[in-house]
């Protein structure tokens, strides 16, 4: 059975067009290789071509990797419950300790994986914030010591563009 990937309709859309850009990168590099003549043998373009065959690796790899999440992602489309903290919203909070206002995107741990800013759902802190309205005030253990919020508001992030 394949691994399931939770994905907001943004992150979905961010690690789709880092996908497209690579494989558009991959065309090109794959193209250089096949023109790649070593005829002469000189020691420097062979190094250069064995970094740069090093690169092409990791982003095949890359590439790989987010076909597999892509094609196993579950994208959330709509906030179940607006008045409510879920994964895909844009959290505002007070932070009591440094006396000022914070925003917190709630994503999947799999977007931040895959390189998508934000606050993985899975975290203390997005675990924390889950399921609490405006005006709640919650504690959060971190490894820092234990930091208290106020949630003042909420909001779907949707299909922003980051």
């Amino acid at each position: 059975m394949q691994e399931r990937f939770t994905l907001t309709r943004s992150g979905y859309d961010y690690l789709k067009r880092e996908l497209d850009s690579l494989t558009a990168q991959k065309s090109v590099d794959d193209a250089y290789f096949d023109d790649v003549n070593y005829s002469n043998d000189p020691q420097p373009e062979e190094a250069a071509h064995d970094d740069a065959k090093e690169l092409k690796d990791v982003a095949d790899e890359r590439v790989e990797t987010l076909r597999r999440v892509l094609l196993n992602a579950d994208v959330i489309d709509e906030d179940p419950d607006p008045t409510r903290v879920n994964v895909g919203d844009k959290v505002t909070v007070w932070d009591f300790a440094e006396k000022e206002t914070m925003q917190f995107e709630i994503v999947s741990g799999a977007e931040v994986v895959h390189g998508r800013d934000g606050v993985a759902a899975d975290s203390p802190v997005g675990m924390a914030l889950q399921g609490h309205s405006v005006g709640d005030v919650i504690e959060v253990e971190v490894p820092d010591g234990k930091m208290r919020y106020a949630i003042r508001a909420i909001e779907s992030m949707k299909t922003d563009s980051n």
